[in-house]
């Protein structure tokens, strides 16, 4: 008999000595359990507060019990946030946007916080001009509360801008803020990743919407890219129909929509449409499993990487039963326009931020090469 050293308990053979590498792979917290966490998080602070609220604080003891009540407040708001951040994540259905004035949308928001402004000594300046987008409303009150919360956290003032920006033009929210200590652009990195920042960049993600931020030694500045406006709630059609060749008519093709980010997939949905596919629109792997049980599509357009191993069995199993299939990556550089190469897998792509100008005119020519006539 011999012993490996390297499990000197283990009898040969034995299962305890084979590397389990597959129990290291990442897994993902289910939004539901951090639902969960949230609402736990927020009840048990809430309790909390009403029973030091009952206190009699001893002489000279009021500001520090204050300020305790103040600190559990303002912990307990954060678990709330956790939680409509869980429900935003967790849901199937489409959050359809809207027509909404951003600036008067960033008012209302900054009222919301001025009092808290004042407390804290910061200087808060916002938008004028109307600015109209299309976005949800609920989203964007969420994504305005917590870029504000983290703003009033790192800074002493605060200046809330929309506009447009970039070429083709597309609306952008601005929060810039004056540090409080200025210092080099790196130092603190740590201290400028606080939770409202992170979960913030989680949200905007997940609504396919662009957050970046830049830091100097003076200032931080958050920027939020939306869709162009107009774009996301196509109506008309004229622009994604008059990039389809009549060669390759898309009426009547069937697409298999296969993507995360809420506002991209309402976005990829409505240029399709618009000119008569058949669309089947699902947020990720599982549910697209669902939609082939009605017949193999002849387009997948996917926001989930295709080198991720479930996509990439789906799109083998779609393949089988139509091997005509063409395939559309859908990515974050904005930049991103391919064709896909003819005799390989590899896909076309297109920029999700790019979709109005870029989207048709790639689904034109992966359906003219499959269906030439």
């Amino acid at each position: 008999m011999t012993i490996d050293p390297r499990h000197p308990f283990a009898a040969p053979g034995s299962p305890d000595r084979i590397p389990h590498t597959e129990s290291f792979a990442p897994v993902k917290l289910p939004a539901g359990v951090l639902a969960k966490m949230g609402e736990s998080f927020a009840v048990a602070l809430s309790a909390l507060q009403r029973l030091l609220g009952t206190l009699e604080p001893a002489p000279g003891q009021q500001s520090v019990l204050d300020a305790a009540l103040a600190e559990i407040a303002r912990l307990e708001q954060l678990g709330l946030q956790i939680q409509e951040l869980a429900r935003v994540l967790g849901r199937d259905a489409p959050v359809v946007p809207e027509r909404l004035d951003l600036a008067h949308a960033a008012r209302q928001a900054m009222a919301e916080w001025a009092a808290t402004a004042r407390r804290r000594g910061v200087r808060l300046a916002g938008p004028c001009e109307p600015f109209e987008i299309d976005v949800n409303a609920a989203v964007l009150e969420q994504l305005l509360d917590l870029g504000l919360e983290y703003a009033l956290h790192i800074g002493a003032g605060v200046e809330v801008s929309a506009g447009a920006q970039g070429l083709p033009p597309h609306p952008v929210l601005t929060i810039r803020v004056q540090r409080r200590q200025p210092s080099s652009a790196r130092a603190d990195e740590d201290d400028l990743n606080e939770i409202h920042w992170l979960l913030f960049v989680q949200l905007a993600r997940a609504m396919g919407l662009e957050p970046q931020r830049t830091v100097t030694a003076q200032t931080v500045t958050l920027t939020l890219g939306f869709p162009a406006t107009g774009t996301s709630a196509v109506g008309d059609g004229d622009v994604g129909a008059a990039l389809l060749p009549r060669s390759a008519p898309a009426a009547g093709h069937r697409v298999l929509l296969i993507e995360p980010h809420e506002i991209a997939r309402v976005h990829a949905y409505q240029l399709m449409r618009t000119v008569g596919m058949r669309i089947d629109a699902v947020p990720n792997i599982e549910r697209a499993h669902a939609c082939l049980r009605d017949g193999a599509p002849d387009v997948v357009v996917t926001g989930v990487p295709v080198s991720d191993r479930q996509c990439e069995a789906l799109l083998n199993e779609v393949r089988a039963a139509q091997p005509r299939l063409r395939v559309i990556e859908l990515v974050d550089d904005n930049d991103a326009f391919a064709i896909s190469v003819p005799g390989s897998d590899s896909p076309a792509r297109v920029g999700r931020h790019d979709m109005a100008r870029t989207l048709m005119a790639a689904m034109a020519q992966e359906l003219d090469a499959a269906w030439p006539t």
